[in-house]
């Protein structure tokens, strides 16, 4: 055997099968050729003690904004495959609205190739839902699937003309192809600032009122009986929104949804906190932040997001109705997962399915487990060492996020894709 790794000593976790158990794992050519048991003939070339850590799949995020075509000002490739590693992911699903726009084989292909290049976490494309996402003509959906798109969205741009949505989702179905949807009415979109409550009266702001999210999730869910797509809510933020997703599947329509990793923390107060970090959609009230976790405990809500998206520094000095939405989240994930795993009193397995098989379920990818054969995409966990958040610590070109400045508790002390080591700290 050759490239031969022991891990000696971790607690394996592995959410595909609800099992939690203190073993060696062994991997060879960068597959997992035995738990516990040494294999015959096996001699690990590198040993590595992981006694003090959970070991888990490589985690998978539903939605990370790269920068790279086109905004690399904000971030690179480099720095944010790079964030990505160190925050304990493998793989990333990018949305289509990069420069130029995912809507062709080329920049498909692009985009993968120069992510295997640098040889960090796995890219998987999002292609567009319409041709440049203008929401006139639709996509080359079959070009996009065999260019390696796993999926389609519009990202936040939206389709006002109903009929071709529609066509847009028997397009999708036609192609076994996952249709990603983050749900807001195109008339609130860019009109509205933060939620429409008590607090965006205080800031002085225009508020994008819960409807904007539902009536959108509704307008999408009456299509599904007839066009036989299969549809993934991404990024939900209300209460409302939990309670027609639970309804759609108990209707039996195949329909998945994710949250936001910060939007089971943040609330529209925390404005006041964190002056200048816009969201899409907006934080909402403490009952809708209260749903989402409930939703998440109940299954309603099936994955969590990083919905990662930095920003240069100069971005965020603007008032925050001219400043762009989005944070810098992907390398804080575990940290808020072991903030979580506390607060709800959720075990491992169940935090860490939301990042792990959930999101290869819902993407019907096979990976997302720890068992003899699979890929060693892997990631070890320490719950317990802490570390602040400040521009030294992050390795994402983008520092805007509102946990600047705090200590928190979890840290991704390596990860490995196909048994390569593509991220340490010292063991």
């Amino acid at each position: 055997m050759a490239n031969t790794i022991l891990f000696r000593n971790g607690c394996l976790i592995d959410p595909a099968t609800h099992s939690e158990t203190i073993a060696d794992l062994w991997v060879a050519d960068g597959k997992i050729v035995a738990i516990d048991d040494r294999p015959e003939g096996f001699e690990a070339a590198e040993e590595i003690d992981c006694s003090d850590c959970l070991i888990a799949p490589g985690f998978i995020d539903l939605c990370t904004v790269l920068r790279e075509p086109g905004y690399s000002h904000k971030g690179s490739l480099q720095s944010e495959l790079s964030a990505a590693v160190k925050g304990g992911f493998t793989q990333v699903c990018v949305p289509p609205d990069s420069d130029p726009i995912l809507d062709t084989r080329s920049v498909a292909e692009w985009l993968y190739g120069q992510a295997q290049h640098l040889a960090k976490a796995q890219v998987l494309p999002i292609g567009a839902l319409t041709q440049h996402l203008a929401g006139l003509q639709l996509a080359e959906m079959a070009a996009l699937k065999e260019a390696g798109c796993v999926a389609v969205s519009q990202a936040y741009h939206p389709i006002f003309n109903t009929q071709l949505l529609y066509r847009a989702l028997q397009y999708a179905a036609t192609q076994n192809l996952l249709v990603i949807h983050y749900p807001i009415d195109p008339w609130w979109q860019d009109k509205a600032y933060v939620h429409a409550g008590k607090e965006n009266l205080t800031l002085g702001l225009a508020g994008m009122p819960v409807c904007a999210e539902v009536s959108e999730i509704a307008r999408v869910l009456a299509l599904l009986p007839e066009t036989g797509a299969r549809v993934h809510f991404s990024r939900l933020s209300s209460a409302r929104a939990v309670e027609l997703i639970a309804d759609a599947k108990a209707r039996g329509l195949a329909v998945s949804a994710d949250v936001a990793i910060h939007h089971l923390f943040l609330t529209e107060t925390s404005h006041h906190h964190f002056a200048g970090y816009r969201m899409q959609p907006p934080l909402r009230s403490e009952a809708d932040r209260d749903a989402l976790r409930q939703g998440v405990i109940s299954g309603t809500i099936d994955a969590i997001c990083s919905a990662h998206e930095p920003h240069e520094a100069d971005a965020l000095l603007a008032p925050l109705a001219r400043t762009p939405a989005g944070v810098s989240a992907i390398e804080l994930v575990w940290p808020l997962l072991v903030q979580l795993h506390s607060e709800l009193n959720l075990s491992w397995c169940q935090c860490l399915n939301l990042v792990t098989s959930a999101p290869a379920r819902i993407l019907g990818l096979n990976h997302g487990h720890l068992s003899v054969g699979k890929n060693a995409d892997l990631t070890l966990l320490s719950p317990a060492a802490s570390w602040k958040v400040n521009a030294d610590t992050l390795v994402s070109q983008g520092k805007n996020t509102p946990f600047f400045g705090q200590e928190v508790n979890g840290q991704v002390r390596a990860t490995y894709m196909q048994g390569r080591s593509v991220f340490h700290v010292s063991l």
